[in-house]
């Protein structure tokens, strides 16, 4: 759950019209945050217009009486420094916008006015249904896609979970425009008024200036009534204890157990479910997923996420699977019951409840990556949920351990209560579902695989976690010193160069540590990139069970590859991060991979970028961009080969050449006194003894201007893409600055223009888009109807190559298409 609102300083009231409004006072801010929440998801569509939530989320931006131009609202929220957005989920649409503080006064106005009076003019709902059925199309190929519709066909066919939630043009097509319209103005009429409608609002500013805006912009909303919201059951009997085969378009095995349960997620008391999935998602030592990977069977786990709504939870434990694993199922579930009984015991103790309680406290109080957006979304939604009284406790950070709640939970955690989906290739299969054409099977598991998971055979190399050694009491603030604002280089001798800077800013017990290390041998040609990728996937494969702990006390790290090498970095509470530091580092330094795990290493690297040439258009065109901008980087289609190549002595001999000879460069930031950085650069040194090369170049290719150059890519995907990149003239700060204001200029007309008018595709936008700092401008855009020909020579990217003037030319363009040119 998003926690990073504080709800200290609180307005709750609800208009004489029924709308339930939150205002959430953050004194320090200079952004504003708006969302309004409406029961009017895809549950509430018609059963012969199915995707009509959809439809009218996309209509509702097409005009309203104050701001009749479509996109207009989308222009004005833009020119005030912020961004506005909306989705459709399955009981509820939600609307959503930030601006600069200042600006609200002149957007609630006409946020409320979009949502109160869209035009829904006949023509420009004929082009949205375009952008709909090319948002369908988009994702025809997408996996998750394909699962989800497999999901709906395997549940209660009268839950209206069971609706195709997105719509299509042979939907929507199949009713005349007046039959159409009408429809939207109905669902309109029916579910955006007061008593339907939830909202939150996270601002600067005092609360009772709020409510007096709030009532100026809403008051004339329609009262109406609050949707009813009574369901069957989401699964019939016969569809619990039951395995479903799916054969998915990417290289993939995955086996995911769903385990079907009312709405325990809205115990905000206990919460047993955050509980549980802390415990069967653990990846330290006697762990689940530490002995399914010591047996060869998996490579991942990732417990507690699934569809859910107000009155049901899927509660999924998924498993990556490797080769055998996917021969091993039965022992895999088998090994998932065994740990439940040994939680079942563990949960009887509370200091186990209390310190993941405690852990979830230090995460909200220090929470260093806020998102107050997301968090307005979700607190407009529980409006609907909870009283006035119970919103401030839903993210409270001392919870109630009530074995009662947990046992209960638990109660749900049985063999009879599950759905065994298994996806991989060449699975046996009898069906294929509906739009998507994907191919799948449905059977019961067998009634004696049952009986045996109900009594599992008890695995004594599974344990719960011990007390977390990373857990600390003393996250103390550092007092800041003269002339360490800025970063100060502290050690420069041989090959390391180290860094510090302190916080000066944010005033919080964290930091963060980098160690870049540039290796000639991890990084020049294909070969050496392959032995890299592979080493780094072996390290971080071994480190995973001995640093979890660290990790989730809020002690992170991460080990990742760059063009020149390779960086180590560290992040959060600074009271232990040096020492932990200092032990990956050791780890980094003598770690070599063995035969044992070597070749289900290579094969995920492999399956990896394997799927990576099934991306979608436009992430294969950004892909290419940096290969072709940035030296040292290889194209995914010739490292897949390098990869399958590459033998255990090649990354033996790569690795005893990279850590001969290289060079270190390491910045310290954040909460440590210049003198604890100073050790720490001491260590370093000392440690690093072979740190004795030179830094390998980071240079960029220049692109001559007022040339442009062509580059096409091929592959499988019936859509097209364009890919249009300017890059500027130097790197400098200014020319930094121009490239973001120029994207921020640009962003809604090139939407606007492109998708909304042109109707050239789904996705559609610009970005800034640094390749080592040197700055660039992207305009991108993919279609299922157009060519990449076409898409080049529309007015908008004809008109950029012209803007010669500007400084910042059109150098290079990718075209990608399903057939060669």
């Amino acid at each position: 759950m998003t926690t990073s609102l504080n709800l200290d300083k609180s307005l709750f009231f609800t208009l004489p019209n029924g709308l339930r409004v939150m205002v959430c006072q953050q004194r320090s801010w200079q952004t504003c945050y708006v969302s309004m929440s409406v029961k009017a998801g895809h549950f509430y569509d018609p059963e012969d217009c199915q995707g009509l939530s959809h439809l009218l989320e996309h209509a509702m931006f097409l005009g309203s009486r104050h701001l009749p131009k479509p996109n207009s609202i989308n222009t004005l929220v833009e020119q005030c420094g912020g961004t506005i957005n909306a989705w459709t989920g399955t009981e509820y649409a939600n609307y959503h916008f930030d601006c600069q503080s200042d600006a609200l006064t002149k957007l609630l106005p006409a946020f409320a006015d979009m949502l109160r009076t869209p035009l829904m003019d006949k023509a420009a709902i004929r082009k949205e249904i375009q952008s709909i059925d090319a948002e369908f199309q988009f994702k025809l190929k997408d996996d998750l896609r394909r699962l989800y519709q497999i999901h709906k066909e395997t549940c209660n066919p009268e839950h209206p979970f069971s609706k195709f939630s997105v719509g299509s043009g042979e939907i929507f097509n199949s009713h005349t425009m007046d039959e159409l319209h009408q429809r939207l103005q109905s669902f309109h009429s029916q579910y955006y008024c007061g008593r339907n409608m939830a909202l939150c609002i996270a601002t600067p500013f005092a609360p009772s200036r709020i409510k007096e805006l709030v009532a100026q912009s809403f008051n004339m909303l329609r009262a109406g009534a609050q949707a009813a919201a009574e369901w069957p059951a989401l699964y019939l009997p016969e569809q619990l204890g039951i395995q479903i085969n799916i054969v998915p378009l990417q290289t993939a095995r995955r086996m995911i157990v769903t385990f079907a349960l009312p709405g325990l997620h809205n115990d905000y008391r206990t919460k047993p479910l955050n509980y549980l999935s802390h415990l069967l998602g653990d990846e330290g030592e006697g762990s689940l997923l530490a002995y399914l990977k010591s047996c060869n069977w998996v490579t991942n786990l990732i417990a507690g996420s699934g569809i859910e709504g107000d009155d049901f939870k899927d509660f999924n434990v998924s498993f990556q699977l490797t080769p055998t694993g996917l021969n091993r199922r039965f022992e895999i579930l088998n090994a998932l019951f065994a740990y439940i009984d040994i939680i079942k015991v563990g949960v009887l103790e509370p200091w186990r409840y209390q310190e993941k309680a405690r852990l979830a406290m230090l995460a909200t109080e220090f929470d260093d990556n806020p998102k107050p957006l997301s968090a307005a979304c979700e607190y407009a939604q529980h409006l609907f949920s909870y009283s006035f009284e119970e919103i401030p406790l839903l993210h409270a950070t001392v919870e109630d351990y009530d074995l009662h709640s947990i046992e209960r939970a638990l109660s749900y955690f049985v063999p009879q209560n599950i759905r065994v989906k298994t996806i991989a290739p060449n699975l046996p299969t009898d069906r294929k579902c509906r739009y998507y054409d994907a191919h799948y099977q449905v059977a019961p598991l067998p009634a004696e695989m049952l009986e045996a998971l109900a009594t599992p055979e008890p695995i004594t190399a599974l344990s719960l976690p011990p007390p977390n050694p990373y857990l600390s009491d003393d996250y103390h603030l550092t007092l800041p010193e003269r002339g360490f604002d800025q970063p100060k280089l502290i050690d420069s001798s041989r090959g390391l160069r180290t860094w510090f800077a302190q916080d000066h800013q944010f005033h919080s017990p964290k930091g963060d540590i980098y160690i870049s290390f540039d290796t000639e041998a991890f990084s020049v040609g294909l070969q050496a990139t392959a032995a890299k990728r592979i080493w780094l996937a072996a390290l971080n494969d071994h480190l995973q069970e001995k640093y979890y702990r660290a990790d989730i006390a809020g002690l992170h790290y991460r080990i990742y590859g760059h063009q020149a090498g390779f960086t180590l970095h560290t992040r959060g509470f600074s009271n232990q991060q040096t020492t932990l530091a200092m032990q990956l580092l050791h780890s980094i330094l003598t770690f070599e991979p063995g035969e044992e795990n070597f070749e289900r290493l290579k094969g995920i690297q492999a399956q990896g970028l394997h799927n990576s040439l099934m991306n979608k258009p436009t992430n294969r065109l950004f892909s290419r961009l940096s290969v072709l901008i940035q030296r040292n980087t290889q194209a995914p289609v010739e490292l897949l080969k390098a990869v399958q190549d590459c033998s255990l002595d090649t990354v033996q001999t790569l690795r005893k050449q990279a850590f001969g000879r290289y060079f270190v460069e390491a910045f310290m930031h954040g909460n440590w006194s210049s003198e604890e950085a100073i050790q720490f650069a001491r260590t370093l040194n000392t440690t690093c003894r072979n740190a004795t090369g030179a830094p390998l170049s980071r240079s960029v290719t220049r692109l001559p201007a007022g040339v442009r150059l062509f580059h096409e890519v091929t592959c499988e995907h019936d859509d097209a893409a364009v890919v249009f990149y300017l890059q500027a003239p130097g790197s400098t700060l200014q020319d930094t600055a121009l490239c973001m204001v120029l994207d921020q200029i640009l962003a809604a007309p090139f939407f606007n223009v492109l998708r909304t008018e042109k109707q050239l595709g789904y996705v559609v936008g610009t970005g800034f888009v640094p390749h080592n700092q040197h700055p660039g401008v992207t305009f991108y855009v993919q279609s299922p109807t157009t060519s990449a020909t076409e898409l080049l020579n529309a007015d908008y990217f004809v008109s950029q190559s012209a803007s010669s003037g500007t400084g910042f030319l059109p150098f290079l363009l990718d075209k990608y298409s399903a057939k060669p040119a």
